[in-house]
This record gives structure tokens, sequence and C-alpha cells, in this order.
């Protein structure tokens, strides 16, 4: 580059006060409180903000602790550290109260969460996503208290069922019909404990109704939910030639397709761990 073609730039006072004007009117645009309220251009107040969301957060965290009579045990700066950066930037009120109770149930020596991802996670979601995480993790709580209710009374009638067809079996061990009979319900009583413990433990369906397919994307990233795909088979029907056509070397090809169904998500281990240890202790 030539002297001719130098580039001059402006660095006299104005023009960096026109600048910071400029870049201010900008930021104003971008967020509530404004610019004037936050001093987000001045780095001791930004500072400042971040340490007023970190006491309001930690004290919620300390209300919580005294309601449920926890005791804080001490954790690492590993835990610690980056939990307190992440909950400095939180400005959703909703999330600040998940933030606090996750503290409460971390520091809960009864508990013995040690999991040093739950901040991080929560840090990378948003509400949206995390009232979906949590409308499906209470749909799976409530789905299983109500079949473990269902095999508790199954178990106490089914004993003195399962005694009386051992008997019935034994009496009519000679009268095959009888006794086929009665060990039918007795593999039927096996079966129906099988069904309803299958019911309890079975993968909890994402409810992805108010997401948008990046959110889904995100929360499959984060490892909280994974992606499942149906598949089913069809068989095209094939006519078998007659006996008099038939030979050594026939080949009868079968014609199976197999099309994708429908896809979903269902609630990983780690997703339902998360979402617990961010749900007030003794809530469900």
């Amino acid at each position: 580059m030539s002297k001719k073609d130098t580039i001059k730039v402006d660095i006299t006072p104005s023009a960096v006060e026109k600048g910071l004007e400029l870049a201010k009117d900008f930021l104003e645009k971008l967020i509530v409180p404004t610019v004037e309220e936050t001093g987000l251009l001045l780095k001791d107040q930004i500072a400042s903000w971040r340490f007023k969301n970190q006491v309001k957060i930690l004290n919620k965290a300390r209300a919580y602790c005294e309601k449920h009579n926890i005791s804080p045990k001490q954790v690492s700066f590993k835990l610690i550290c980056p939990l307190l950066e992440f909950v400095s930037l939180e400005e959703d009120e909703k999330l600040q109260d998940k933030w606090s109770v996750l503290i409460s149930n971390l520091v809960d020596s009864d508990q013995n969460i040690e999991n040093h991802v739950f901040p991080y996670i929560l840090s990378q979601i948003s509400v949206n996503e995390y009232e979906a995480l949590e409308r499906s993790f209470r749909s799976m709580k409530e789905r299983q208290a109500k079949h473990q209710e269902e095999l508790r009374i199954f178990k106490e009638e089914s004993h003195q069922k399962e005694e009386s067809l051992k008997e019935n079996i034994e009496i009519h061990k000679d009268d095959f019909m009888q006794r086929y009979q009665f060990e039918s319900q007795l593999r039927e009583l096996a079966s129906t404990e099988k069904r309803i413990q299958h019911l309890i433990n079975e993968p909890q369906v994402l409810d992805d109704s108010a997401l948008k397919d990046f959110e889904v994307s995100n929360l499959i990233r984060l490892g909280l939910v994974k992606n499942v795909i149906q598949h089913y088979a069809n068989v095209e029907p094939i006519q078998l030639p007659s006996s008099y056509e038939m030979h050594d070397s026939l080949r009868v090809e079968l014609d199976i397709g197999i099309d994708q169904d429908y896809e979903y998500q269902n609630l990983t281990e780690l997703g339902e761990l998360f979402i617990s240890a961010c749900t007030e202790k003794n809530v469900l």
C-alpha cells in the first residue's frame, strides 16, 4: 500500500465518544433494563450486576436449605466455581429458581449428588426446553406411582391365589385337563407381574408438543433425550406355482419392505437425574 492509500483512523476524543454512544444506543435495544441502569459498558458495573445475581440465587438456595432442614456440606471448587459463573449470567426468574434448587440439592449431604455436568447443562437450555423435560419427568413419576401401587395390591392378592393354585395342582396332578388349567392360571399370575413391572420401567417419551426442532436437537446434544425411530415391515403377497410347475431348481423370492413409521424421543437416565436434581426436595 502506498503512502497515498494509507487509511487514517480518527482516534480523537470526540470520535471515541461518538462511537461509544452509538454502541450504547444499540445495546439499549438488546437488553432490559437499560444501559444506564446496568452500566454494562463499565467492567466494574458488569461485575456488580453479576454479583447481585449470584447473591439473589444463593439466598434462594439458603432458603430452600432452611425449609427442608438441609445441613449444607462442602463442595469442591471444581463444582462451585463454574456454577457461580453460570448463575451470575442467569436472567430468567424461573431458571434462577431452578439454579437455587440445584445448589441446595448439590450441597445436601443426604442426597450425595456430585455431578459436575448438571450446572453446565442448566446453563445450556432454555425455559421452554426445561419445561418440556419437567412435564415429561412428572408424567413418568405419576405413571410409575400408579403402577407401583397396582403392583403392591397385586402382590398382596396374588400370594394367596398362588398358594391356592399350587394346592389345586397337587390335588389334581393325575387329572391332566384340571392340572393344566391351574398351571395356566399360575403362569398368568407370573406374566401379570412382569407386565406391570414393564410398565413401571419403560422409558418416558418426551413431551415435545411445545418444542421446535432445534430445541429437540439441543436436548439430544446434551444427552438428556435420545432419538427413537420405529420401523414396520410389510410383506408383498406372492403367488406360489402349482405343483406341476414346480421343479428342483425353483426359487421363490419374498419381497419384504421395511419403512420408517415415526420418530420420537425418550428421556435418558441423565435427563431423569438432571430434572430430579433441579426439583425441590420432597415435591415429587
